[in-house]
């Protein structure tokens, strides 16, 4: 397993991370046993991040996160969770974010985390009803963060890089975050590359090229595009069943038919299949600290591991891969 730099944390993280949220649903809707399996055999395979979050499985994914990492007495794991706010708290930021910080150290059994992100999209104004948080929403929630850290709950703080693209970078100057989440993947890789004029999805406009030179940690998030990047409709009992892209097509069923367009990566031999394609190509960008994989069930995690240490994809394959998105 390889390890990067988290920013300038002096963390060191594992380039594939652990997601522990409802799309995959083992950490939230799996049975004990298969969790315990997997999560120590992540460790065993060199995996230290586990990423998690309030809002998944309404708690659950914490809970269930926090136990198995007790029970293998993983004391070193990075763990990373997210506060999020309703429509009704934009009114009372600090109060809310506060106890949603202590709420989650409780839930996970945990004295502290290592890291804790917005969970909100951010935008150029305050959407309460959106669920956008606006500059000034964000500095309050950071001013919370800064006396989270001092206090100890937690080490460091970050952001959901989802939203308003010219917002997002102005939310990293403004600011200074540890970690910055964002979307990653073969269909829209504008967070690490440059797009065309014609580029069909939201532009990130290098995103993660921006964190990387500011010292800030990236996760890759949606590497296999909610499962659409594994070219087969059929989704696992656990994970979830109806899941809304982000950043790309309009349903799960278009960024299905998308994927045949990288079905050379298969055919010319560089990978044994689809899923393994998608995750050598999130960690193929140098500029990235970790990605995060999705996980249904043991064996997704097995396979995510051997694609991994496979390493990068070749450079001719990315060439390849930057004529497709040249040409969309």
């Amino acid at each position: 397993m390889q390890y990067r730099a988290f920013g300038n944390t002096g963390v060191e993280v594992s380039v594939l991370g652990y997601g522990c949220g409802a799309v995959g649903g083992l950490m939230v809707r799996g049975e004990h046993p298969d969790m315990l399996r997997t999560v120590e055999y992540a460790l065993e395979s060199g995996i230290n991040y586990f990423d998690t979050a309030r809002m998944y499985g309404d708690g659950l994914s914490e809970i269930h996160t926090g136990a198995v990492l007790r029970e293998l007495g993983a004391h070193d794991a990075l763990v990373g969770t997210k506060v999020r706010l309703s429509a009704a708290e934009f009114g009372n930021i600090e109060e809310v974010i506060e106890a949603q910080i202590d709420n989650s150290l409780q839930r996970m059994g945990r004295d502290n985390v290592d890291i804790v992100y917005t969970h909100n999209s951010i935008g150029a104004a305050s959407n309460p009803d959106g669920g956008q948080l606006g500059l000034d929403d964000l500095e309050r929630i950071v001013g919370v963060f800064n006396r989270a850290v001092e206090s100890g709950k937690i080490r460091f703080w970050g952001f959901n890089g989802l939203g308003d693209t010219e917002t997002l970078h102005s939310a990293i100057d403004r600011f200074g975050p540890s970690g910055m989440h964002t979307c990653y993947n073969m269909l829209n890789p504008s967070s690490s590359h440059e797009m065309s004029a014609g580029f069909p999805y939201q532009d990130y406009g290098q995103l993660m090229q921006k964190t990387a030179e500011k010292g800030i940690g990236s996760v890759a998030i949606r590497i296999l595009a909610g499962g659409a990047l594994t070219g087969d409709s059929v989704r696992h009992p656990l994970a979830a069943q109806d899941v809304a892209p982000i950043a790309t097509g309009q349903t799960l069923s278009e960024d299905l038919a998308r994927t045949s367009q990288f079905s050379f990566l298969v055919e010319d031999g560089y990978t044994e299949n689809l899923a393994e394609a998608a995750i050598r190509f999130a960690i193929s960008a140098e500029n990235l600290s970790t990605a995060l994989v999705g996980l249904s069930s043991f064996d997704q995690l097995e396979q995510a591991v051997a694609a991994t240490n496979k390493g990068p994809l070749p450079s001719d394959a990315l060439e390849k891969l930057e004529g497709i998105w040249a040409a969309s």
